[in-house]
């Protein structure tokens, strides 16, 4: 009985690791759906500046080491702002956050 629990418990496990692969789960922040979503305060699919800047202490605070770990709250806004229109899409939101995840992977190995 404690194999067939064990079986159960390392295929979730391993499932739950291919998604997190698939959607470049960052270790310390979780999904970037997710982390989109509580910084999407009023719901409408875009991150404004006003949005990030409320909700950036809290996500800095709870999951980087320093405050300077992607370089000041401007600059990164700045940095996922690809389009230059003052406000984050998911798209953008997604490959900034893909990009800052190789990049802690890579400081880890």
């Amino acid at each position: 009985m404690k194999n067939f629990l064990g079986i159960i418990v390392l295929g979730l496990l391993l499932s739950g690791n291919a998604y997190a692969d698939k959607e470049y789960a960052h270790k310390k922040h979780g999904m970037s759906d997710d982390l989109f979503k509580e910084m999407d305060l009023n719901n409408d699919k875009f991150i404004s500046e006003i949005e990030f800047n409320e909700t950036y202490e809290k996500h800095s605070d709870d999951n980087h080491d320093s405050d300077d770990e992607h370089g000041s709250k401007e600059e990164l806004f700045e940095e996922m702002d690809l389009n230059k229109d003052n406000s984050i899409s998911r798209s953008e939101f997604e490959e900034i956050y893909k990009k800052h995840s190789l990049e802690h992977e890579q400081e880890k190995n």
